[in-house]
């Protein structure tokens, strides 16, 4: 029996000029539609994707977005929206999704049926979510990160801020069979990173809170060795004295969701605060650091 034929679907297009500006749009962006995507077409030139299943473009988000490419540094060149025609885009973008090994993580959708490679640790995340599923060279970065910090030591209390789907929290979780506690300040990526924690099975691990950054009761109780947070340069560069505050004594962060060339916006506050440079990872230009926190005087 077959069911219902699937729901048409709408694409909003933009040209933007300049990477900050094209991730300052896709971020607003990122709140209307089911799915988005950014493209580096040509140097400096992204183009952006926003799938929403209703039309969203008005001339007052038009400004909108023009505003926040300007304020970011760049510019929206072009902006248009589409309709597309009725076709199961959700199971097309699944096949667009093929599984993921990166180091002993074996990242892949829900509907993959195929075998786990012997001693990888198994991650499903839908792929109709927004909010990342391991295909995005930072996220990839602070999954490496974490590896490499399990082979050199044992961490207690774990933390995730800006959790987006949840595959960070879901990651540290299976790797370090640690209680992980993550948040997000956005209501629709705690929902989805809940149904992905339930999903492989690790709900009794992971504790997910709506917050904004760290600015909540139950993040404020404890500090923690281990934080990772990847979203963008400019909130990580913001909340240094939080994570300082958050971080225990030795402890190690890992902050990515930043351009090369953004590495001095987010380690300058860091630093200033005692957080220290441990290494850097380095993906299609995108970059992963991990942070030391100065251990206690003895």
């Amino acid at each position: 029996m077959r069911g219902p034929p699937p729901e048409p679907v709408w694409r909003v297009l933009a040209k933007v000029r300049g990477a900050d500006a094209a991730i300052a749009v896709l971020v607003l962006l990122e709140g209307l539609a089911g799915a988005v995507s950014a493209f580096e077409i040509a140097p400096q030139e992204w183009r952006v994707e926003a799938y929403p299943p209703s039309p969203v473009l008005t001339p007052v988000l038009t400004a909108q977005l023009a505003l926040t490419a300007v304020a970011a540094g760049g510019a929206l060149v072009e902006i248009g929206e589409e309709k597309l025609p009725a076709s199961d885009w959700l199971a097309e973008n699944q096949l667009a999704f093929p599984p993921i090994r990166i180091g002993r993580f074996f990242i892949h959708g829900s509907h993959h049926r195929g075998v786990v490679p012997p001693g990888a640790i198994s991650i499903a995340i839908d792929a109709t979510t927004a909010f990342g599923t391991g295909e995005h060279p930072s996220t990839r970065g602070c999954l490496m990160a974490l590896e490499t910090l399990e082979r050199r030591r044992r961490f207690r209390r774990p933390l995730d801020i800006g959790t987006g789907a949840g595959i960070l929290a879901v990651a540290a979780a299976k790797l370090l069979r640690r209680r992980v506690l993550a948040s997000d300040i956005d209501r629709a990526a705690v929902r989805v990173a809940r149904h992905n924690v339930t999903r492989n099975g690790v709900a009794g691990l992971v504790q997910l809170r709506r917050a904004p950054g760290y600015r909540d009761r139950a993040v404020q109780k404890s500090r923690y060795d281990l934080i990772v947070s990847n979203i963008l340069a400019r909130p990580l560069a913001l909340m240094a004295s939080d994570l300082a505050r958050t971080l225990a004594p030795g402890g190690r962060a890992v902050l990515s969701g930043l351009l090369c060339r953004q590495e001095p916006i987010v380690l300058a506050p860091h630093r200033g605060c005692g957080i220290v440079l441990e290494r850097r990872l380095v993906i299609d230009g995108w970059s992963t650091l991990v942070l030391r926190a100065r251990p206690r005087a003895k």
